[in-house]
């Protein structure tokens, strides 16, 4: 395996932590506000998208990138990718709720998962670059 093929390996697994730390946050806001009926369920899951967002940003930054880039770009960035894969969590999580065969805190729990593969892939090449 070559040196760059293993850093890039490494970079992916911290990247899959934190985006499992920050998906388990999100999970749980969205998941105890909605069981303790203290939210609807859209509002659980921006409630629960905007606190993981933290947790992620600060994890992808400090941890799985590990750049010398500007704060606010990459936040910037990052906040743009984030709502991209928002907006699709929110179309997958409509749709299921529209079929009616899933109970809400499932089509919750899938919407949340299905966006991180994309969200690496965005990251990786765009939101925590070098200013070209």
């Amino acid at each position: 395996m070559s040196i760059r093929t293993r850093a890039e390996l490494i970079q992916a697994l911290r990247f899959g932590l934190v985006g499992g730390l920050s998906t388990l946050v999100h999970m749980a806001v969205a998941q105890g506000l909605l069981a303790f009926d203290l939210a609807s369920l859209g509002w659980s899951n921006v409630l629960g998208f905007v606190t993981a967002f933290f947790v992620s940003f600060f994890g992808h930054y400090h941890f799985s990138f590990q750049r010398n880039t500007p704060f606010l770009r990459s936040m910037g960035r990052y906040g743009v990718i984030a709502l991209m894969g928002f907006a699709v969590n929110n179309f997958v999580l409509i749709g299921l709720v529209a079929m009616n065969v899933l109970p809400e805190s499932v089509a919750l729990a899938i919407a949340i998962i299905i966006v991180p593969v994309g969200t690496f892939v965005a990251s990786r090449f765009w939101g925590f670059t070098a200013a070209s």
